[in-house]
């Protein structure tokens, strides 16, 4: 039988191994950075939490999905309560035939009139205002910087800060600095995602023992084995370039690894030209993100526009200097 809306069986929240044979397909075509725990760490940590699969019925194999998850902000009144879609993928060959609107109108029809958001991939991102109305956008895309293990140049630390894994860190001063920054409520879903799978999570500390910075490296095995960095918040640079070394330093034999991966809020959709021409001083310390993933990787650094950030009915605080790289981009935004 044909590729076909008739050929499918649309499930919620089916066993993982369905996730298993599609990230795959993801990792392949579209080089996400997800990992099979993901799927516990979403389903086990949010207040509410729904994954669709379109599974073929011949074969038992997924062809596409789509998840939904509400997350709360620090508001009290709840204002920046929010339902965040992701995972919205559908395999090539099964494009086309109807099964990707069908996934996208059945989490759309949950969360009802209340305020939506999602990482469109850039070419998605008009479609997705014109649709379905995600039509607040900050004025900047979130960019990948990429740099190769090998062309990796040590951050030099500096002495003033103490850095310290996580679990030797009080969680509720980590959940209350992500907080700070995030302004959303997601203490679980953060430790969780930190300490998934093969991680290397750090906290930075200054010299009276408060937080001022969060990292952790995750290997994502299918995305040709990258290190990716999520969630890197510091107060400054000094921290960032404290962190970064530390947490670097604590992954063995780190070339066995094709390149470090970091989802970057672009300030300004130009900071990627300026910087490899001028300082970032010269336009606003705001872009300094980007200077500071050059002086990783030097020459060999790459920057990629990755997504575009939507709101359906307003826009929520994205970040500020503080945010080397988001936490991730699926189930949430920042």
């Amino acid at each position: 039988m044909k590729e076909s809306l008739e050929r499918v069986n649309i499930v919620l929240n089916p066993d993982v191994k369905y996730w298993a044979q599609l990230l795959p397909w993801i990792a392949k075509t579209d080089g996400w950075m997800f990992n099979v725990e993901d799927y516990s760490s979403w389903a086990s940590t949010f207040e509410k939490f729904w994954w669709y699969f379109a599974i073929d019925k011949e074969t038992d194999e997924p062809v596409g999905s789509v998840t939904l998850s509400f997350e709360r902000g620090t508001a009290a009144n709840g204002e920046e309560d929010v339902y965040c879609v992701g995972i919205y993928y559908v395999r090539e060959g099964w494009r086309g035939t109807g099964i990707g609107t069908v996934l996208f109108n059945k989490v759309m029809a949950i969360a009802g009139e209340n305020n939506k958001v999602l990482h469109g991939v850039i070419e998605m991102a008009p479609r997705y205002a014109a649709k379905y109305g995600f039509n607040k956008m900050p004025n900047y895309t979130h960019d990948n910087a990429l740099v190769p293990t090998k062309n990796i140049i040590m951050p030099k630390p500096d002495p003033q800060y103490t850095i310290k894994d996580l679990k030797d860190v009080d969680e509720a001063k980590v959940i209350a600095y992500d907080a700070a920054i995030s302004r959303r409520n997601r203490g679980k879903f953060l430790l969780k995602f930190m300490t998934a799978g093969e991680c290397y999570p750090k906290v930075a500390l200054d010299s009276a023992g408060n937080v001022v910075g969060l990292c952790s490296i995750r290997n994502v095995p299918l995305c040709d084995n990258t290190l990716s960095i999520g969630p890197f918040f510091t107060d400054n640079e000094a921290i960032a370039r404290t962190l970064l070394a530390e947490t670097l330093e604590s992954i063995p034999d780190i070339e066995k690894f094709s390149k470090l991966d970091c989802l970057v809020p672009a300030f300004n959709t130009k900071a990627i030209e300026y910087v490899n021409d001028i300082d970032a001083v010269q336009f606003g310390e705001r872009f300094h993100n980007y200077s500071f993933f050059k002086a990783i990787g030097g020459e060999h650094t790459k920057f990629e526009q990755f997504t575009q950030c939507a709101f359906t009915n307003k826009l929520l605080p994205t970040g500020d200097e503080r945010v080397f790289g988001v936490l991730e981009c699926s189930s949430s935004f920042i």
